[in-house]
C-alpha cells in the first residue's frame, strides 16, 4: 500500500498501461482438496476486451484490436475505430466507486473525475 496519492496513481498507471483484458477470476475447482488454507480473492474480472484511447484534436476515439482469429480478411489488420463522445465519457467516469477512486488516489470528497468534464457552461448576461 502506497500512502501517497501521486506515487500510487503512478504505480496503478505503470501496472495498468499494459494491461489489454480484464481478467476474469479463475473458476474453482470444487475437488481440490489440497489447498483450502486460503482461498484466493478474485477481483472481479469480466473478461472484456480494453480498448486503445486516442485523442485527435478535441475529440476521443476508442481503437479495439481484433484478434487474429477473428475475421480472416484484409480488414482484420485494420482496428476498429469510433468516436468516443462526451456523454460517455461522463457516464464511465460516474461509474468509479468510491473505493477505486481511493485506491488510484483519487480524493472522493475533492476530485472526483466526472467533476473534471464540464456540464454547465456559465455565461454572464450581457452589458
Amino acid at each position: 500500500h502506497i500512502r501517497d496519492p501521486k506515487a500510487r496513481m503512478q504505480a496503478v498507471w505503470s501496472y495498468c498501461k499494459s494491461k489489454m483484458t480484464c481478467e476474469p477470476d479463475e473458476p474453482k475447482d470444487e475437488n481440490d482438496g489440497g489447498d483450502q488454507d486460503e482461498p484466493k480473492k478474485g477481483h472481479g474480472g469480466c473478461g472484456a476486451q480494453q480498448p486503445l484511447i486516442r485523442k485527435e484534436g478535441l475529440k476521443l476515439f476508442v481503437q479495439y484490436k481484433r484478434g487474429k482469429d477473428e475475421d480472416e480478411d484484409a480488414k482484420s489488420l485494420q482496428p476498429d475505430k469510433r468516436l468516443f463522445p462526451p456523454h460517455e465519457v461522463y457516464t464511465a467516469l460516474k461509474k468509479i466507486s468510491d473505493s477505486d477512486l481511493h485506491l488510484l488516489g483519487l480524493s472522493v470528497d475533492y476530485a472526483r473525475p466526472e467533476w473534471m468534464i464540464l456540464t454547465v457552461l456559465p455565461v454572464p448576461p450581457p452589458p
